[in-house]
């Protein structure tokens, strides 16, 4: 998935402005334990504990979101970044999306960061009061293949949503999109290479389904990018270490990578 032009809206790149670089040993599972705001608020990727990587990163995803690069060129500065690191993955990894050097692993990072600040800055635009009021629902829709696609349909019924003759719609401030998301998230992507995302129901026809009567006023949510935005890089940054520190899932060590498990100098 290549984006080549400029996101539609600011709201993408601000919410990555917010965020503040999180070297950590962390696998995939582990990441799973951290609270939704603090995933939001940290630029990480599983096992990388280079803030030089990370950093890297980030600087080429802000561009990628901005339409000054694409992610054949991003993938290939991030293969030249590792290079100068002297990066290696081991023989047992070699090869494998544990390998960061892979196409695979590097795509992974560059299309969950695009996606995620493309779905929030879908998700923000959503809530404005008019156009939620407009188009208060939402459908998940399938907008482009997988290779292992998921069983999104038992997926949707799990979580508690109502399938509409299979079309899985909801309010747009339905728990079940959070609950449906590996991220705890309220906006895609739902899951790693997922493929799916969601279109816009009209007022006319979340009525007729019966989601809300006509007249309902809905309450826009926020996520506290703004407060985030008016504080300080030091201010942001000090918040996410207290609160990995207060979550209880590990600790840092002396390097200032957040070791899971207790024992952070290991």
């Amino acid at each position: 998935m290549i984006f080549t032009a400029p996101m539609p809206f600011t709201e993408a790149l601000q919410s990555r402005e917010i965020r503040s670089l999180l070297r950590t040993t962390g696998k995939t599972a582990e990441l799973a334990l951290l609270e939704p705001a603090v995933r939001e608020r940290a630029i990480f990727s599983a096992t990388v504990t280079s803030a030089e990587l990370l950093d890297g990163i980030a600087r080429r995803v802000d561009e990628m979101l901005a339409g000054k690069t694409d992610q054949a060129t991003v993938r290939l500065g991030l293969k030249q970044l590792l290079e100068e690191e002297g990066y290696t993955s081991g023989p047992e990894k070699a090869g494998t999306l544990e390998d960061l050097r892979t196409d695979g692993r590097l795509n992974l990072i560059i299309e969950t960061n695009v996606d995620l600040a493309r779905g929030y800055g879908q998700w923000i635009q959503g809530q404005q009061p008019d156009v939620l009021d407009e188009w208060p629902a939402q459908e998940l829709v399938r907008e482009r293949s997988s290779q292992q696609p998921r069983d999104w349909a038992k997926r949707w019924v799990d979580a508690g949503g109502i399938s509409f003759g299979g079309r899985m719609i909801a309010l747009k401030n339905d728990p079940v999109w959070k609950k449906i998301s590996r991220f705890q998230l309220p906006y895609p992507p739902f899951d790693f290479n997922s493929g799916m995302g969601v279109r816009d129901i009209a007022r006319d026809e979340a009525e007729e389904l019966q989601l809300l009567d006509a007249g309902t006023v809905l309450i826009p949510q926020d996520r506290d990018f703004n407060a985030d935005l008016q504080a300080s890089p030091t201010i942001r940054a000090n918040w996410l270490i207290d609160a990995l520190e207060e979550s209880g899932v590990g600790e840092f060590n002396d390097q200032g990578v957040f070791v899971f498990g207790r024992g952070g100098g290991a």
